[in-house]
């Protein structure tokens, strides 16, 4: 009955009835289509598109938008930058080193990782703070054809528009397409007013660019920078300082009412043009009765809203992943209390040693290989960072302590040989606690 009521009288192939106006069935015509389009279109009201449904990229413009914005705060906001700076501070401490199990793997590794043109001792800290600030970084590797040393270069996120990946695995990057020069606030490729790809650009194929992204949810291949979510509430927070400010600047201002008695117009605009130039603070004033001064301060009824500040500084730690007492807050927490708010911190800076490792592994080992040492894996070399929390290491070695007292005294009893208890110490105590993984 379903065909009936969509398309009239009889069947979709059936003529239709003739004797109206030609107009009139015109008009007929349409409202029945449209009639028909509603229909179809409320049976399908529950379903979505198979294709539109898996686009979770950012356009190009948000993308840059992001980067641009980011970059400003880092530069221009304190708290911003100080919270990018706490993370590679903790992260990387003194500096992390790369370490191989092979001493002729070892004694390569070095003379790339202490080369004047890579001084990754150094440079690492950049590294980190452009994967944080980011979320993303794009590394070069350029190789001597004469020693076969290769050289390692950031690229900036955004000058890289477009990421060509595998269409059945978007893990798998093929190729990078990067701009001639830097974007502002720039259209991609393939949206309203942006230009052909591969204009005014070029392309790295896969093995002369690496990719390393944090922070991007599955089906995404461009990361995000930390202070991205962080954004609208450092603006607000800024905002809120501002508006501080000038409420106190304005709260203790003032100025001068003078009141002139029986001036007419002529008069008030020649005294006006006399004191153009306010009396100095502390001057002595000369009237007579017909002049009269009185200061006069605006009524701003700003309360405290120390509570507001504290909310938003509350929400920038809670979206940073770091305890308030480090943003100068020290005397809202106890002592007890901050050691236990670090835990989800160091948690947090422990997995970002584990994956700036890695990328420092591969980074190495395309070198080393590049280099000769074709055999090489990533099992090979391992990365060991510096201790997150130093009070660790104190706990540590008191248990150390207090472990080889009760073994020397088990020893002296003979309860146990000196073998044995040099076994158990050596199963109990780390021999490299810093050792990120392998």
């Amino acid at each position: 009955m379903k065909w009936r009521r969509l398309f009239g009288r009889g069947g979709p192939d059936e003529p239709r009835e003739s004797g109206r106006p030609a107009g009139l069935e015109a008009a007929g015509d349409r409202r029945e289509a449209v009639v028909r389009e509603a229909q179809l279109s409320d049976e399908d009201g529950a379903w979505r598109s198979l294709g539109a449904a898996g686009v979770r990229e950012p356009s190009w413009a948000r993308i840059v938008e992001n980067l641009n914005d980011a970059t400003e705060a880092y530069r221009t906001n304190p708290l911003a930058f100080r919270l990018i700076q706490l993370q590679v501070d903790h992260v990387l401490g003194d500096g992390m080193v790369l370490r191989a199990s092979r001493p002729e793997v070892q004694a390569e590794l070095e003379r790339w990782w202490n080369h004047p043109l890579n001084n990754m001792a150094v440079r690492q800290f950049d590294f980190l703070t452009a994967l944080a600030l980011d979320g993303e970084i794009f590394v070069t590797v350029h190789t001597n054809p004469y020693d076969r040393m290769s050289y390692c270069r950031l690229v900036p996120a955004a000058l890289i528009d477009r990421i060509e990946t595998n269409p059945e695995d978007l893990d798998d990057e093929r190729r990078f397409h990067q701009l001639a020069a830097s974007v502002g606030d720039a259209v991609g490729p393939g949206e309203p007013g942006g230009g052909p790809v591969g204009l005014g650009g070029r392309w790295w194929e896969k093995g002369e660019m690496f990719h390393f992204a944090i922070n991007r949810p599955a089906g995404v291949v461009r990361g995000q920078g930390d202070l991205v979510p962080l954004l609208p509430w450092l603006r607000r927070y800024r905002d809120w300082l501002t508006d501080r400010v000038r409420l106190n600047r304005y709260r203790s201002a003032y100025l001068w009412h003078v009141t002139l008695r029986g001036a007419d117009r002529r008069a008030i605009v020649q005294r006006r043009s006399e004191l153009s130039e306010p009396p100095a603070p502390g001057s002595i004033l000369v009237t007579n009765e017909s002049e009269t001064w009185e200061a006069v301060q605006p009524r701003i009824d700003a309360d405290s809203v120390e509570a507001d500040g504290y909310a938003l500084r509350l929400m920038i730690a809670a979206g940073a992943g770091v305890p308030l007492h480090w943003l100068a807050e020290a005397e809202r927490t106890a002592r007890g209390t901050a050691a236990e708010m670090t835990e989800p911190t160091y948690r947090h800076f422990r997995q970002r040693q584990l994956y700036f490792g890695w990328a420092m592994r591969t980074l190495a080992v395309e070198a080393l290989r590049r280099r000769g040492l074709v055999d090489l894996t990533l099992a090979d070399v391992r990365a060991e960072f510096p201790e997150l929390d130093p009070t660790r290491s104190v706990e540590m070695a008191r248990a150390a302590a207090q472990l080889t007292d009760a073994l020397a005294a088990a020893v002296d009893r003979g309860w146990l040989t000196n073998a044995a208890a040099a076994a158990a110490l050596a199963h109990v105590l780390p021999t490299r606690p810093t050792e990120a993984a392998r």
